[in-house]
């Protein structure tokens, strides 16, 4: 969209026109993120139900190892499982035992996650202007006690790794790469995954790489004389399970377009769109079903994150700056994934517009409440946590925008022409 363009349709915006931007039909609902899986995946992920084909989990280990620069790959079924397993991993490799450190505002499966490896938690804040710790309440968080401090990248914005791992480093605390959000972002040349000693992925539907499900645990140095025992602890998989990820992930890839999304979104007890706190389950290991949709959809989910980061760039580009707006800024040499565009808008999500136009366009509001609000959290907590300026701001204000390549120009003009409601 040229800079003229911008100006026209602020200017029709001041001048009292007030009809909703169009989406080219009335059924048409942008999902907010997209997981490409080309169709012949299907056919090796069916191979595989039928036990027609090798274990293509191996092979998939194989890959991370080389991608991520990892010395030992577990293959988990969640992302969840693999952060459960590694905060246990850090635990037993931390000088000396301690509470488990969380960013406050974070995704809930990350406290589920601790929870499940029965850890006492503390809660560090996060910086609204880079969604990143902040170091400072982070510091304060060693200085109790915790010696396991994990940190999750939000929506593939990566943190100044650097600056992290030298302040754990100064505490003896073993750091955790959550990497759930990360695909197709970097920091330094490196990319998100494969930065920390202990780092975990998830292939959940939403993270654009999908299997359908899944995660990974991705040890390296001292941490990967673990992977034998915790691959033991793992449980195996059902021939119900492995059916269950052909028909997700056949559901996903036929109905998370914007032609059909509307279908799904509009069933309650899918839960599409809402943050819930799941509780904690054992860890199990990756379904080879979902392995061979990995392998056979990771060229596609590639060039899907080519396209965010296009979109995501498009967005910055137009946003940054704007009264009413804050653009979350990644730090130097970083280059972000937006598996979504997150902005900080005055008054919320509810200052853009009805929740039935915002669905339309994918747009959805962060996570509405800091860990420290969760009951499962204050049950766990370690210590006051104290006030969370930051984490209570980004509950408030946090909003998140599609990038996805299925984002038509009419779309990102009228995310625009939304966002610019501010302005007035």
């Amino acid at each position: 969209m040229s800079a003229p363009a911008v100006t026209r349709v602020r200017a029709r915006a001041r001048g009292g026109r007030t009809s909703e931007p169009r989406l080219g039909g009335p059924f048409r609902h942008q999902p907010p993120v997209r997981s490409p899986v080309p169709p012949g995946a299907f056919v090796a992920a069916i191979r595989q139900l039928l036990r027609l084909a090798p274990d293509p989990r191996p092979r998939l280990s194989a890959l991370l190892e080389a991608v991520y620069g990892a010395e030992r790959v577990v293959l988990c079924s969640s992302g969840t499982a693999a952060l459960q397993l590694a905060i246990r991993v850090a635990a037993a490799h931390a000088g000396e035992p301690g509470p488990v450190a969380l960013p406050a505002f974070t995704c809930y499966d990350v406290a589920s996650a601790a929870i499940g490896a029965q850890a006492s938690l503390v809660l560090y804040d996060v910086e609204p202007s880079a969604l990143a710790p902040d170091l400072a309440s982070l510091e304060r968080a060693l200085r109790v006690g915790a010696r396991v401090v994990v940190v999750s990248p939000l929506y593939g914005i990566p943190v100044d790794w650097g600056a992290v791992q030298a302040l754990c480093d100064r505490y003896g605390a073993v750091l955790i790469e959550d990497a759930a959000q990360g695909h197709g972002a970097a920091w330094r040349g490196r990319p998100i995954g494969s930065l920390g000693a202990i780092s975990v992925l998830s292939f959940g539907r939403g993270k654009g790489w999908t299997g359908g499900k899944g995660g990974a645990l991705l040890l390296r140095g001292a941490a990967a004389g673990a992977h034998a025992r915790v691959a033991e602890e793992l449980a195996g998989t059902s021939a119900f399970v492995e059916a269950r990820v052909v028909a997700g992930s056949l559901a996903q890839q036929v109905l998370g377009r914007p032609g059909l999304y509307a279908l799904p979104r509009a069933v309650p007890w899918l839960h599409l769109g809402e943050t819930r706190y799941r509780p904690p389950v054992p860890p199990a290991a990756l379904p080879r079903a979902a392995a061979a949709l990995l392998q056979a959809s990771k060229d596609a989910a590639d060039r899907e994150a080519a396209r965010r980061r296009a979109n995501g760039e498009f967005f910055r580009a137009r946003l940054d700056g704007i009264a009413g707006i804050g653009v979350p800024a990644p730090p130097p040499q970083a280059s972000p994934g937006y598996l979504r565009f997150p902005v900080l808008v005055r008054g919320g999500a509810g200052a853009l517009g009805p929740s039935a136009l915002l669905r339309r366009f994918g747009v959805e509001a962060g996570y509405p409440q800091p860990l420290s609000e969760l009951g499962p959290v204050r049950g766990r907590l370690a210590t006051d946590p104290g006030p969370l300026r930051g984490a209570t701001a980004l509950a408030r204000e946090l909003v998140t925008l599609p990038t996805t390549s299925l984002l038509g120009d009419s779309e990102k003009h009228g995310l625009l022409r939304l966002l610019d409601r501010l302005r007035r």
